[in-house]
């Protein structure tokens, strides 16, 4: 969690909330994390909840589901193959995106790509430098 949400929760969270928030075994409020371990996260998640479009697509590439927590996407293709949802912040919203993501087997196509780009440019360079 961001240090400046971090320093507001408990001012902006009645007080039965932010207690259920920090009792509770399924929600686990970590400090900042570096990108690597965010990487990392990700990679071991079961389903991805997020309003970033970045880490919306690394989710599509772990193949990892995701709830969109944004009333629009500019990554429509994820939501158009059904790897992702968008929920916004509403409540009810959320819970149906998730219920539905983890009791259905969601499908990634190659919708970005075949995971290889470094390597066919590597193949190209290569070649134009064979012939110059």
């Amino acid at each position: 969690m961001h240090p400046r949400t971090s320093k507001l929760l408990d001012k902006n969270l009645d007080s039965a909330t932010y207690k259920r928030l920090n009792d509770s075994q399924w929600v686990e409020v970590i400090p900042p994390a570096s990108f690597f371990d965010i990487i990392e996260l990700e990679r071991k998640s079961r389903i991805i909840m997020t309003d970033s479009g970045g880490v919306q697509k690394e989710s599509f590439f772990f193949e990892r589901p995701c709830v969109i927590l944004r009333p629009e996407t500019e990554w429509t293709e994820i939501v158009e193959h059904g790897a992702g949802i968008i929920a916004d912040a509403d409540y009810s919203r959320i819970v149906n995106a998730y219920n539905d993501l983890v009791n259905r087997e969601v499908k990634f196509p190659p919708l970005f790509g075949d995971a290889h780009a470094a390597g066919h440019i590597l193949d190209e360079i290569s070649s134009y430098l064979d012939k110059h």
